[in-house]
């Protein structure tokens, strides 16, 4: 019998709470591989959790099926699949990455949690409109990296006490280093050799551009766009400085205050900070 009180599980209610975080912020904020484990732990506790309170006669089938699926949707053979659903637009997106199987423990704590005795009683305008988030937050983890994002003019300079040509090489070593994490994350990253370009897979949005610097004058001021940045860079054999002219800020629609001081930070963080510290 249908105990659709089980929603209320505060258990459930944390693991869908947790997928929509992960998702709409973690995920932007951090670029690692944590945020992917996390949604994983959280998702395969959810998702058969909240199919079996709607079928509770197919409980068993259902956990075991999650394990399956889950299984040849971190594999390979599922690649031909989601080629096909992003041929037809419709985006959706998988790492590969075999350490994941680690979450599969949710199933079984998803189904132990099931059994249970313990449910609470809610109201069914909230049990409905809850039912609805937790099917958002199931669809929004199969989605490729969030598009949504802020332009944010900045124009602040900083200043190197090394080359620009060591300048460049060590930018270049910064965003190899990010398209690494992106694609341990996502799984769907493509490199052009002959333009030296990094991009999500069928699409033309620049995650990162390598240049060469063994072609770089020292009279030349270099100016070059990614998805995320554009930047001038300038110097000479002894100093060497970075421009920042535009940031695209990757955030939450829901989040809307303080675009400009948060993006110089990110950008620090993920970029200046790195440059300065490379060895």
């Amino acid at each position: 019998m249908r105990d659709t009180n089980k929603i209320g599980h505060p258990l459930f209610i944390i693991c869908v709470f947790t997928l929509i975080l992960n998702d709409w912020y973690f995920k932007t904020a951090f670029h690692n591989s944590l945020t992917g484990k996390l949604s994983d732990f959280a998702g395969l506790f959810a998702f058969p959790y909240f199919l079996s309170v709607l079928y509770p006669r197919h409980s068993n089938k259902i956990h075991i099926g999650t394990v399956l699926l889950f299984v040849l949707w971190k594999s390979e053979f599922s690649q031909p699949l989601i080629d096909l659903f992003n041929s037809f637009k419709i985006p959706i997106n998988r790492t590969i990455d075999f350490t994941d199987y680690i979450a599969l423990v949710s199933i079984f704590i998803s189904y132990i949690t099931l059994k249970s005795e313990f449910s609470l009683t809610i109201k069914p305008i909230l049990k409905k409109t809850f039912m609805v988030v937790s099917c958002l937050s199931f669809m929004a983890t199969t989605l490729p990296p969030h598009t949504n994002r802020k332009f944010v003019n900045i124009d602040k300079e900083y200043e190197f006490s090394f080359s620009k040509r060591e300048l460049v090489s060590r930018l270049n070593m910064v965003q190899i280093k990010e398209v690494r994490e992106i694609n341990k994350l996502n799984g769907q990253v493509d490199f052009d050799s002959d333009k030296n370009v990094f991009h999500y897979q069928g699409r033309t949005d620049t995650l990162a551009i390598l240049l060469d610097y063994q072609k770089i004058n020292d009279q030349d001021t270099i100016e070059f766009k990614t998805s995320f940045a554009e930047i001038l860079i300038s110097g000479n054999e002894t100093n060497s400085k970075l421009k920042l002219l535009t940031l695209y800020k990757f955030v939450p629609t829901f989040k809307d205050k303080d675009y400009r001081d948060k993006a110089i930070k990110q950008f620090e963080k993920r970029i200046i900070k790195k440059i300065k510290n490379y060895r």
